[in-house]
């Protein structure tokens, strides 16, 4: 925990739901014995407000929108403006912690240090723009006007990159993306992977994946492989909008049961056969989580995954097996040759503890040493 600074802010983009960035925040806000925390908009129930660093909370005037929790994405091309509204001329220190806006945050004051870390440069605004608005299905004379507020935003989001004092990449896949949108460098610090301790769990023998049920996590590509597998069982555990049409799909060997505990979670995961990934992801938080729990990992072989998992033909002690198409026959085709295979679950673990909470935390404050001093 660090104690020599006074005065610290930390900022999250929105806090409406827990995933993967949520438990880099909360590692963050435990480097700390105080500090306040600023984010566009939240949902008070979220279990990062339970965490003791946090004084005071502050959130945009977008909270007063009327259902904001649910529809905050309508109103992304506001958001640049609430970030800058954000007074943050009383601290010593910034940290923002950004998939989207909060890099952008403006200093106020020159004694201000401002360190981000970043998730990803917003994926919507930059390489993933026509799947955002096929997927989104806006209206066809809507679609224009999305353009035009996608393309303010690359504008915004480049000049937003050059106000962080220091930037943090939480992979080697985002620290190029950085590189090629921002044109700033920056460090890779890997997110904190911490996992309870082992409880009554038992070898239930079926895959898991583990994610926010959202449409680019590609969950239905695992569905339609599993409905063609009959023989072989199939656990979700997430919560998301899709939950609902994810559920209609499903056939009988496959079981989505929304969101639960960590101790649920990880008891499920040390009792699975494999875990899988379908979707491109920054870092991928689950499938580093299910590899410290001993099980392998089949997982879509782009972005983060390709530092995260060994694949068996790169490497003697594979931890997993990557498929490089995203098409249900591929996918099918690498369950069914994963299956013939064996891996060692101490492997798994040995590969996993590259990304320990301790790791982060010593790094996180190597960095804001330097940042400081």
């Amino acid at each position: 925990m660090h104690k020599k600074i006074c005065r610290v802010a930390v900022a999250h983009d929105w806090l409406v739901a827990y995933a993967g960035a949520e438990v880099v925040l909360e590692n963050i806000l435990r480097l700390f014995e105080q500090l306040d925390l600023f984010c566009i908009v939240k949902d008070s129930k979220n279990p990062i407000f339970k965490c003791d660093s946090i004084t005071n909370v502050y959130s945009s005037s977008l909270q007063k929108i009327p259902f904001i929790k649910k529809n905050y994405k309508f109103f992304a091309s506001l958001m640049p403006a609430e970030i800058e509204k954000f007074d943050l001329k009383k601290y010593d220190l910034v940290i923002s912690s950004s998939w989207a806006f909060c890099h952008g945050l403006e200093r106020k004051a020159t004694t201000t240090k401002h360190l981000a870390y970043v998730h990803t440069p917003m994926r919507w605004a930059w390489d993933m723009e026509k799947e955002y608005l096929s997927r989104e299905h806006f209206v066809k004379f809507a679609q224009p006007l999305v353009r035009m507020q996608i393309r303010k935003l690359r504008e915004w989001d480049m000049i937003a990159g050059q106000r962080p004092d220091k930037i943090i990449a939480n992979s080697r896949f985002v620290k190029d993306r950085i590189k090629k949108y921002w044109a700033r460098d920056s460090e890779v610090i890997y997110p904190p992977v911490e996992v309870t301790k082992e409880g009554n769990y038992e070898s239930h023998g079926a895959f898991v994946s583990i994610c926010r049920l959202v449409t680019y996590k590609r969950v239905d590509l695992i569905i339609r492989a599993f409905n063609k597998l009959p023989e072989k069982n199939l656990i979700i555990i997430g919560s998301g909008p899709e939950l609902a049409r994810l559920r209609m799909m499903a056939k009988k060997n496959i079981m989505l049961i929304g969101r639960v505990t960590d101790q649920k979670k990880f008891d499920i995961l040390r009792g699975a056969k494999g875990f899988i990934q379908a979707s491109k992801e920054d870092f991928g938080i689950s499938s580093v989580e299910a590899q410290a729990c001993g099980i392998p990992v089949i997982a879509f072989g782009e972005g983060g995954a390709l530092e995260t998992v060994i694949d068996t033909q790169s490497n003697d002690n594979p931890t997993g097996v990557f498929f490089r198409k995203q098409s249900e026959d591929e996918l099918i085709k690498k369950i069914i040759e994963f299956s013939k295979l064996k891996f060692n679950r101490a492997d798994c673990v040995k590969n996993a503890k590259k990304f320990s909470v301790e790791n982060f935390r010593d790094k996180m404050l190597n960095q804001i040493d330097n940042l400081t001093s």
